[in-house]
């Protein structure tokens, strides 16, 4: 028996009456929470604000005498507002129960004579069906089968299967495939003992580099093991670290006379994986390209698709070949070739190449014009030098670039960069930022540029204790022992770093490597940043072996995959070098660079007054913001940031946070 439509039709009305009454109930007291704080004048005039007032305020009053709320009067009107919307959830929800249970269709009654479990079987048609519905969908035993309301509502229901299937996102994943070669030929003339023994040994170095590279992942057989990464970085690098451990392995743990030998393949692509998915029985595209490179590939290798080459940041090692598989075009690496590839152990950075085109400063010696008065320091991209200019008699600070490990056919194109993004760098004017004066080549045809000289004293050496890396090239940062700088002058310095950062962002200037190292400290206090323009340089064409674009503990998450980069990278830099001045420790410290990479791009550090409770409450939260995973969710613009910097000093409340108000008196 069907419900009259009149009668759902007026709960449903009743329903939306009472939800938009009640709505607008709870938007009034919430309005009225915001107008008790400071607001401007002129909106006491404004009709729609006296009407709130007409009916709130006596509300609010009668209220007041009548309960004995655990909250101040000024809080009455969000304790309100809470109240109603949670009126408005359970009244919405009891009148849809009730919806629900009169259209619930009944049963029908047995025929007289009838078993029951002989009435309830399907009755057959006249006709035979012409396509069975989805078993997920089920039509309601009131609607026949055979009619255009049923049609219309199986095809309500797939559109909305359709909606939800394509709103489920598909994450950009990369994917290693590792397979022993001739592992059956390997255990031929030995006992079990041995070969266990042996096989396990191979099986826990794989699951350890894996684990150590953050696999997300992992389906192994008999022989090999296909691993999911979320990062393009890591996946390369643990396919580099299980060829490089296999000398180790066979020499310590392989009991056999074969040694052992691994093909290894990488693709990339997006697929529909979730956290729930079982990558046993996960098929696609993008996982069969990787395992069709490591079938077709040559012993002890890694095979990857031209894509995944294109946006590494690392290319070094790797060599084309004269392959195809599944379409791609495909580039092979070799722990045995080239020579050069390191073999440190993981997270170790090599220790800066020598500049033997750029005589020590012994003297007074020469760049260009420049007269060199003596060297100030050593990097991985060149050595900075105090230097004067005869022409003018000004002192200057002159960086030389490296460039030669680069090959002849990319060295004109990174030094038509080098000028191309020194001479955006050299049009900022700002007192935050080093002026760069001069850029060209020196005698030997390497690049460099000639700035500002600042008689200042690095961050990092000015904070850190002295045991910690001057250069902060390493992958971890050490804890200062004794934090030696005031939270005021922490948030001074800051808040200048961010102001000279909006101003080269609005530039269309990015930095990349902000850290202590990059931040000078004059004798009047004030933060000067150093290498824009040439931190930029940095890029896959210098990247060399076991090395990274920027300094990895101050790197944004994006950096570390690859990402696009903008503003809210330096940000993220940024955040990481106060919550260093804040507390002594850098938040993504960690022995490994594997570690550091997890950590920059999946934990959260711990709030910075747990490290020093000294700090106030609102600094956990501008530090929460700067170093949100998602770039989204991080300060829009470093001037937000400095915003909210002078905030806090000030002891004034963030942007966006309301002003406490005073307690209750007691009555």
């Amino acid at each position: 028996m069907s419900v009259p439509s009149p009668i759902l039709s007026a709960l449903t009305w009743l329903r939306r009456i009472l939800n938009l009454l009640l709505l607008v109930a709870s938007l009034g007291f919430l309005a009225l929470f915001g107008l008790t704080f400071s607001h401007p004048p002129k909106w006491d005039t404004w009709s729609w604000v006296q009407t709130l007032h007409q009916w709130g305020d006596p509300l609010l009053t009668q209220l007041d005498v009548w309960l004995e709320w655990p909250v101040a009067v000024p809080y009455y009107p969000l304790a309100l507002a809470i109240l109603i919307w949670v009126a408005k959830t359970l009244i919405t929800a009891n009148l849809l129960k009730v919806h629900g249970q009169i259209t619930k269709p009944k049963p029908r009654p047995a025929p007289f004579g009838v078993p029951p479990s002989i009435a309830s079987l399907p009755r057959p048609t006249a006709q035979p069906a012409r396509a069975s519905a989805p078993a997920s969908v089920a039509v309601s035993d009131t609607i026949s089968p055979d009619s255009e309301h049923a049609r219309e509502e199986l095809l309500r229901r797939y559109r909305e299967i359709e909606e939800a299937l394509k709103a489920s996102k598909r994450k950009q994943c990369t994917f290693l495939a590792v397979d022993l070669v001739e592992s059956a030929r390997m255990k031929q003339g030995h006992g079990d003992t041995e070969i266990t023994l042996s096989f396990r040994a191979y099986e826990e170095m794989v699951k350890k580099v894996c684990r150590e590279y953050g696999a997300w992942k992992q389906a192994w057989t008999p022989d090999g093991v296909m691993v999911c990464f979320l990062q393009r970085e890591l996946a390369v690098g643990a396919a580099q670290r299980i060829l490089q451990n296999l000398g180790s392995l066979n020499a310590s743990s392989n009991k056999l006379r074969t040694p052992f030998s691994v093909r290894c393949g990488i693709n990339e692509g997006e697929v529909a994986i979730y956290e729930d998915t079982n990558l046993e029985r996960l098929a696609d595209f993008v996982i069969d390209v990787a395992g069709h490179m490591q079938k077709q590939g040559t012993p002890n290798t890694l095979w990857l698709s031209a894509g995944v080459h294109e946006r590494l940041q690392d290319k070094s090692g790797f060599r084309p070949l004269n392959k195809v598989v599944d379409g791609y075009k495909v580039y092979a690496w070799s722990p045995e070739a080239p020579p050069e590839i390191d073999q440190t152990v993981v997270g170790e950075i090599a220790p800066p190449p020598t500049l033997a085109a750029v005589p020590p400063a012994d003297g007074i010696k020469r760049v260009s014009r420049y007269e060199v008065l003596e060297e100030l320091g050593r990097g991985a991209m060149g050595a900075v030098y105090k230097a004067r200019d005869p022409q003018i008699g000004r002192t200057v600070a002159i960086k030389v670039i490296l460039t030669a490990n680069l090959p002849a056919v990319e060295l004109h194109e990174y030094k038509q960069r080098f000028y191309r993004e020194a001479q955006a760098a050299g049009q900022m004017t700002h007192p935050g930022i080093v002026t760069i004066h001069d850029i060209g080549e020196d005698e030997g045809g390497h690049p460099y540029i000639v700035m500002e000289y600042v008689d200042g004293v690095p961050l990092d050496q000015l904070v850190a204790s002295p045991e910690a890396e001057p250069d902060g090239e390493t992958p971890t940062e050490k804890p200062s022992a004794e934090i030696v700088i005031q939270l005021g002058d922490a948030i001074d310095i800051a808040t200048q770093v961010a102001e000279a950062l909006d101003y080269a962002h609005n530039r269309g200037v990015i930095h990349r490597d902000i850290k202590p190292a990059n931040i000078l400290i004059t004798s009047d206090s004030r933060a000067k940043i150093l290498d824009f323009g040439v931190a930029q340089l940095s890029g896959t064409k210098l990247t060399q072996a076991g090395r990274l674009v920027g300094t990895p503990a101050f790197m944004s998450p994006e950096q570390f995959v690859g990402g696009a980069v903008d503003a809210r990278s330096d940000i993220f830099s940024l955040g990481t070098v106060l919550y260093w001045m804040c507390t002594g420790q850098n938040p993504f410290a960690a022995e490994t660079l594997t570690a550091v990479a997890y950590k920059v791009s999946q934990s959260m550090p711990a709030p910075p007054r747990k490290l020093n409770p000294n700090l106030p409450p609102d600094l956990d939260l501008v530090l929460a913001r700067s170093l949100a995973k998602k770039p989204e969710m991080r300060y829009p613009s470093a001037a937000a940031l400095a915003a909210d910097l002078k905030a806090l000093k000030a002891g004034r409340p963030l942007a966006g946070r309301p002003v406490a108000a005073p307690p209750k008196p007691a009555r």
